[in-house]
């Protein structure tokens, strides 16, 4: 393994580092983005109700990743202090961490599994399938149950994938983490190829789905786990640990899973409210809700990097390089993110026709993009100073923020916009006629409180950080808060 003194990241110049940690995951995170785009393109092909019934399932399988994340995050935190503090016990550290994460994990699992068919009704799932009933549509709708029946199954393989990965990311590894990622969704794709419709070994493609998921997640938790051992010499803790570990009241843990839920929080909500617009907009979620992580590439290439490097400075009081971290760091996003939006507002038409065979879906698509891509200013900046304040040991704080962002203010503003679209959508049809398809007509009401809720955020956030002087005020190099053996004594105490 590699020394303390590395993992700290207190020494190398900063951009340097920056492209070392962040660019390893490039092709990883593309990857992943790139997959679930091809799995909404593999659906399209068997029409606009496959994307529907995914549509609706959509913020419970965003919400399961996202709490394999949330643990994944707590994991490597753990990781990189007890690697830069207490080595002797990171064996130890790493093995209960990934306990616990299949403990969390499963319990989360089974409570799920046993009210999917409420939380599916809660999203609007059963009005849906109650309109047009037909025997091709009750099929669809049992091979959604049996969809989300695997996707439990899998969680936990799910959540070890991410689990690994963020552990060996946070020992120095990030070439490994990046391969096994990247190896991870090579083997899914293969399988979704194998798996579609146009072949005769399913008959469907939520079945097919059900299979890939499965399949390459519990490959690549073996696996993961398998390298992980053999690299960090693992062993079983001892029972006491173990009981130790369950008992231990988890705080932060809770608040950073109650973090990452949040967003899929809000997407069920944005479901519910396009639902009541028109049912081809929870299609067109199935495809934009993919799509906008790959828009997101920078700042979601930068949660993997900046923690450790802003963390690793914050605790040994280097406040000037936490500073420039940030600087460079939102630069970038805003940099990218604005030639991004510029893009797709000439492009996205054209992007979206190309994925999506339905045009009514297409429409929508095309829309969202042309709107929404310039809040990727503020969500990308928003993204990465979550990902440091979780680091810094602030995760309340970083749990307001996402709170503030995606349900104060981004669903009550996309919900006045959906009230608009509904009041004045059908005159704006009549009004362009034959000229503009309705279906254009109507969403920008919607897609701009979207867009709203974004900027707004992004704004308060710029202020907040200004009057707390943490991008305004130089601050000295002097490590005034530097950690004590004390500290190192109370850290190595408390559970993993």
């Amino acid at each position: 393994m590699q020394s303390p003194e590395n993992f700290c990241f207190n020494k190398n110049k900063l951009s340097y580092l920056i492209w070392k940690t962040s660019l390893p995951m490039v092709g990883a995170i593309l990857a992943l983005l790139l997959y679930d785009l091809f799995e909404s393109s593999l659906l399209a092909l068997s029409g606009s109700d496959t994307l529907t019934a995914i549509g609706f399932t959509l913020p419970l399988t965003t919400a399961m990743t996202a709490i394999a994340i949330g643990v994944s995050i707590r994991s490597n935190c753990k990781v990189v202090k007890s690697a830069c503090l207490d080595k002797s016990s990171l064996a130890n550290t790493i093995t209960t961490t990934i306990l616990m994460s299949v403990f969390i994990v499963s319990i989360f699992a089974l409570c799920a599994y046993a009210a999917n068919q409420q939380l599916l009704s809660l999203l609007g799932n059963d009005h849906w399938a109650e309109i047009n009933v037909t025997r091709e549509k009750t099929t669809l709708l049992n091979q959604q149950q049996e969809y989300m029946a695997a996707r439990y199954i899998g969680w936990i393989f799910l959540a070890l994938v991410w689990q690994v990965n963020a552990i060996l990311r946070a020992l120095g590894r990030a070439v490994l983490a990046s391969s096994l990622m990247f190896s991870w969704l090579t083997v899914k794709s293969i399988l979704a190829v194998l798996l579609t419709p146009s072949n005769n070994l399913f008959f469907n493609a939520l079945s097919g789905l059900a299979y890939v998921h499965v399949i390459s997640d519990f490959i690549f938790a073996l696996i993961s786990l398998l390298i992980l051992i053999k690299k960090s010499r693992l062993s079983f803790p001892a029972l006491s640990v173990i009981k130790l570990q369950i008992s231990s009241p988890r705080k932060d843990a809770v608040i950073v899973i109650l973090q990452q839920l949040i967003t899929p929080f809000s997407m069920a909500l944005m479901t519910i409210i396009a639902a009541n617009i028109d049912y081809s907009y929870v299609a067109a979620f199935a495809f934009i809700l993919r799509m906008e992580p790959l828009f997101l590439l920078v700042p979601m290439v930068l949660t993997t990097s900046m923690p450790a490097i802003i963390e690793s400075n914050f605790w040994s009081g280097n406040k000037h390089r936490v500073k420039q971290g940030y600087l460079m760091a939102f630069s970038a996003i805003i940099l990218s993110q604005l030639i991004i939006a510029a893009l797709l507002f000439f492009y996205s038409p054209y992007l979206s026709i190309t994925l999506c065979s339905q045009d009514t879906v297409a429409s929508y698509i095309a829309r969202y993009f042309i709107w929404v891509s310039w809040g990727y200013l503020s969500i990308g900046c928003i993204m990465v100073y979550q990902s440091c304040l979780n680091a810094k040991g602030k995760a309340l704080q970083a749990l307001i923020l996402g709170v503030f962002h995606r349900v104060v203010l981004l669903l009550p503003l996309a919900y006045i916009g959906s009230i608009y679209a509904l009041k004045y959508g059908y005159y704006q049809g009549m009004l362009f006629g034959h000229v503009i398809d309705a279906s254009i007509a109507i969403n920008d009401h919607f897609y701009q409180g979207i867009l709203a809720g974004h900027i707004i955020s992004g704004v308060l956030l710029l202020v907040f950080l200004y009057r707390k002087k943490t991008l305004s005020q130089s601050t000295a190099t002097k490590p005034v808060n530097s950690l004590t053996q004390a500290d190192i004594k109370i850290f190595t105490n408390n559970p993993a």
